[in-house]
């Protein structure tokens, strides 16, 4: 974690009224209850730091919620979680048991901030240890804290839909390419964004290597908040939509990086596909998404692996894409089932679909009509009536 001015710029969001310095534990500083979905939560035993906070998101103009607690926060779904430097020391060892806190990603897209006094000498050892994105030691943090609340009340709301594959091979990349170009075809403002680090990267598979453009690489030092219309026109574009993939490097497994650039994302595009192939580590973009669709093959192997992995696909909505062939006795709605998801869609066997991304030329499998069908089911479930665009 960087240490200048205690702390590590960056980040941008949404929404916020005025609140005001209040007491109470388990409510709005506004005085309304806090409700499921919030955009910020404070977590902080310490009166002082939380009037503290509280001046600073009047001065953001934006609403804070106060929660008791460490769990009552993660079950509010909080876009932010303020963690007082204090709860966060009090976990002691036993910190591995609360999500978030000890390495594991918190709920849905929540990004911890790790808030404290000059005073703790110890606060970045606390937050190198657990899931927090950035670090605010007041008041030299101040004005960049209050900067980054007010930055919440500007991101408009496009959907983060993350693609994870039930098991290796399941064709999680396949479907994110083409759910992307469907999703172009009917006039929303598309971005696909590599975060499988162990794929072999989504250039090759559309044969978009030799496209001009900013990839993951160019973005590995981001600080500060992200313009969206300029992240939308550095980016290489084809098929209608924008790729930010990985370029020969890696994806970021920079939480604060990954954060900025999921806002801008968020706010510049109507759908934001991400692949996510397996990835279910720390380095995961799972924690950024609002949907998940895990991809799973209609067979019984594949609905054991899928069984695996679901508990740690987070809160967000979850639904099954079953791919082609089916298993004996088995069809698309007995496969989401047994896994115990609702079905998104289902996607039929195309023998062909491995030597087309072999070839650069995984869309041209849309070409299949059962396959183009697949992808306009999913997506009715998926796009509003109208999606927004970059403008």
């Amino acid at each position: 974690m960087d240490k200048e001015r205690g702390a590590r710029a960056g980040g941008s969001g949404r929404r916020g009224g005025s609140p005001e310095p209040d007491g109470g534990r388990g409510r709005r500083l506004r005085g309304t209850a806090a409700e499921a979905g919030a955009g910020v939560v404070l977590v902080a035993g310490d009166q002082g730091l939380q009037d503290e906070v509280a001046r600073l998101a009047a001065a953001a103009g934006i609403e804070i919620a106060v929660a008791a607690g460490i769990p009552d926060a993660l079950a509010q779904v909080p876009e932010v979680l303020l963690l007082g430097s204090g709860e966060l020391r009090s976990l002691g060892n036993h910190h591995g048991a609360v999500p978030g806190v000890a390495g594991i990603p918190p709920a849905g897209r929540t990004e911890v901030i790790v808030v404290g006094t000059a005073a703790d000498t110890g606060i970045w050892d606390l937050a190198a240890g657990s899931a927090a994105a950035r670090v605010a030691v007041l008041p030299a943090a101040s004005e960049w804290l209050a900067g980054y609340l007010g930055r919440r009340r500007d991101i408009t709301g496009g959907t983060v839909l993350g693609v994870l594959g039930g098991c290796g091979g399941a064709g999680a990349t396949a479907v994110s390419c083409w759910l992307s170009a469907g999703a172009a075809e009917r006039g929303s403002s598309v971005l696909l964004v590599e975060g499988d680090p162990w794929g072999a990267g989504l250039e090759w598979v559309l044969g978009a290597a030799e496209l001009d453009g900013i990839r993951w690489p160019d973005l590995a030092g981001l600080s500060g908040s992200l313009n969206p219309v300029q992240l939308a026109a550095g980016l290489p574009a084809l098929a209608g939509f924008s790729l930010l993939g990985r370029g020969g490097g890696e994806p970021p497994a920079d939480a604060s990086v990954i954060g900025t650039v999921m806002d801008a994302a968020r706010s510049g595009y109507g759908l934001t596909v991400v692949d996510l192939g397996r990835s279910l580590g720390t380095e995961s973009m799972l924690p950024f998404c609002d949907q998940v669709l895990l991809v799973v093959p209609g067979r019984t192997g594949g609905i054991l692996a899928a069984r695996t992995v679901l508990p740690y696909a987070g809160p967000a909505p979850v639904r099954a894409v079953v791919r082609g062939p089916l298993g004996e006795g088995l069809d698309e709605l007995r496969t989401a089932e047994a896994i115990g998801l609702p079905l998104a869609g289902y996607v039929p066997f195309y023998k062909g679909t491995e030597r087309a991304m072999d070839a650069g030329q995984v869309l041209a499998c849309l070409g299949r009509a059962g396959i183009r069908g697949g992808m306009r089911r999913i997506l009715a479930d998926i796009l509003p009536a109208s999606a927004g665009a970059v403008s």
